[in-house]
């Protein structure tokens, strides 16, 4: 049994479902059992869909995103407890006044988000829990802080060739190189591939605009009214020394940045260096509080379990999307999308390689899975017909990129929501109107760089 068109039909049910009943949870549900149909008709098996959810936790890189989110919301509890969050707010605002408006909230999150280049996870996730407070205080939306947490993670990873996104695009440059479609230097490739990534380049500015011009961020039912900073009492919500002071902010912060980064040196694994430095970070962080005399041992081991169970929700959207897309991989529904691409005029390549990654990441919910399908079909065609390779590299990473910003099975738009504490839905809806400016304007980009490049 050919899958070929079939493949689109669990994709199309997942996202229609996920614009009309706004419920990321029943849509990946609704995407995994029909795969798992056409898959059990074409193996001759039995419930593939179904089983391929605890499969996922039989996958290291799943199993380690899974209990990073689980820590993380063990991270974020513990720094609100012990009073880090309220004394950050205090600082920037009160004591030293270096934010002082809604506006500067948001620049605060995106100079963080520019900065944390080594990783889109760790980007999101640090940009996330520094900023929210300050955005909480000022009255700035929630949504709002997910879109720039979101727009300022993968554009800025796939710019920067010295991390996680650049190996994997170094491992995929030598894999055509090894083949003889190519005969280039991997890094300078990756390098002159930079300023090719328009849909990364406009998304990264048309953030700094909208902060810039806009008209705050809080309007309406996006005004967030229940300032959590401003809320925590040591008596009603925490047990310990419940005293604002940002040092019980900063040193773990620290902690988990450097412990990424050091982590990330020592083995060159983006997963593991984020899974094992949020649990250095949470351990160190620990035993700091307790030395303080913040909290005692028990109390604190009380909180990252509380923290964990905040987050339990969205990890279970998370572990879905990465079974769903475990199941649309196995259906080649991105290879099929490819292939029905047809052959185009050389001119037109550039951009017909964005729309079609674009529309291959919406439906995938991945910018990784997206470079990594398109590389070995785009390179032997663009060679051909002479078309340059960072050309062609760009075009994919950004088409790439705009599907990890606008797919609802987008496990960067799912930790953008979750980090921000707001609907998966809320977040899209938020993010494709910007999203689709900056595709617009690659477009023409692309169509324009086809012919005079």
């Amino acid at each position: 049994m050919e899958i070929g068109w079939l493949s689109l039909i669990p994709v199309l049910l997942a996202i229609i479902l996920a614009f009309t009943i706004k419920d990321v949870f029943i849509s990946l549900l609704a995407g995994i059992l029909v795969s798992g149909i056409i898959l059990d008709f074409k193996t001759k098996s039995l419930f593939l869909g179904v089983n391929s959810i605890y499969k996922v936790f039989q996958d290291d890189y799943a199993v380690k995103a899974i209990l990073f989110c689980l820590m993380i919301g063990a991270f974020v509890y513990v720094i609100e407890a012990s009073g880090g969050v309220k004394g950050m707010v205090e600082y920037l605002t009160k004591k030293r006044q270096v934010v002082k408006s809604q506006k500067g909230a948001q620049l605060i999150a995106y100079l963080i988000g520019m900065l944390m280049f080594i990783d889109g996870t760790s980007s999101i996730i640090i940009t996330g829990v520094t900023a929210r407070p300050l955005f909480d205080h000022f009255d700035v939306s929630r949504k709002k802080l997910a879109y720039i947490t979101d727009s300022t993670s993968a554009p800025i990873a796939w710019l920067v060739p010295f991390n996680g996104a650049g190996a994997f695009l170094i491992a995929m440059i030598g894999a055509q190189i090894s083949a003889g479609t190519i005969d280039v230097d991997p890094m300078e490739t990756i390098i002159s591939t930079i300023p090719f990534q328009l849909y990364g380049i406009l998304s990264i500015l048309i953030v700094g605009i909208v902060i810039l011009f806009g008209k705050g961020g809080a309007k309406g039912k996006d005004v967030v009214n229940n300032n959590q900073s401003d809320n925590i009492s040591a008596d009603t919500v925490y047990e310990g020394k419940y005293e604002p002071k940002i040092k019980n902010l900063l040193v773990p912060i620290i902690l988990l940045v450097g412990s990424i980064i050091s982590i990330m040196v020592i083995t060159g694994d983006g997963s593991t260096s984020i899974y094992l430095g949020v649990f250095i970070t949470l351990f160190l962080t620990g035993v700091y509080y307790v030395i303080q005399g913040v909290t005692s041992l028990k109390s604190y081991s009380e909180w990252a379990v509380k923290g964990m169970s905040n987050y339990l929700g969205v990890t279970m959207i998370l572990a879905l999307a990465f079974a769903f897309s475990n199941l649309v991989s196995e259906l080649g529904t991105g290879a099929y999308i490819a292939s029905i691409s047809g052959n185009v005029n050389p001119v037109f390549i550039p951009v017909m390689v964005f729309i079609l990654g674009a529309i291959m990441s919406f439906a995938t919910g991945t910018s990784g899975g997206t470079v990594g399908i398109l590389i070995p079909i785009v390179f032997p065609m663009a060679v051909s017909l002479n078309v340059p390779i960072p050309l062609v590299l760009g075009a994919i990473i950004s088409g790439g990129l705009f599907g990890d910003h606008c797919s609802p099975i987008s496990d960067s738009t799912i930790l953008s929501s979750m980090v921000a504490e707001v609907k998966v839905m809320d977040h899209v809806a938020t993010q494709i109107p910007y999203a689709l400016i900056a595709a617009a304007l690659s477009c023409v980009g692309f169509l324009i760089l086809g012919v005079v490049v």
